[in-house]
């Protein structure tokens, strides 16, 4: 009879324990998952308005959003009207007169959007262009 009290001690125990790691380790995925999130949420950046916006006489559009970061600038860009097929760049003209290429990519049949960041500071860029095959420039947008 003693035994089997001590037994039944010992498994309630057992269960306490248990049911306190479950606890514990449900708590740490729940802090986890906020920590994620918050972070995500913190970390996306405030695009600019307006946004800059040009067309080409071939119908190539490039719709560019602009954040600044400390000494770089954080993109979001949109092109459409681009031959199937061709090789893109993405270049940013900093007010020196140097380009910096921020992104390349084949046109598709729908538009591109892709978001990047380029080592130049937001009010340093002088102009966001696309560029074709031979570096033919396809649009060009520049700041207000």
């Amino acid at each position: 009879m003693l035994r089997r009290a001590i037994e039944r001690v010992r498994e309630e125990r057992r269960r306490g324990h248990r049911r306190r790691r479950f606890a514990g380790l449900v708590a740490a995925v729940v802090l986890a998952g906020g920590a994620l999130a918050g972070g995500l949420l913190i970390g996306q950046p405030e695009f600019t308005d307006p946004i800059l916006s040009a067309a080409s006489g071939d119908g190539v559009h490039l719709t560019a959003r602009l954040a600044p970061a400390s000494g770089w600038t954080r993109f979001d860009v949109e092109v459409a009207g681009v031959a199937w097929g061709e090789h893109c760049r993405l270049v940013v003209t900093d007010t020196a007169g140097a380009e910096h290429e921020a992104g390349s990519w084949a046109a598709s049949e729908k538009a591109t959007r892709f978001g990047g960041s380029v080592l130049v500071p937001m009010n340093e860029v002088r102009a966001i262009s696309v560029r074709g095959h031979g570096d033919r420039e396809l649009v060009r947008a520049v700041p207000s």
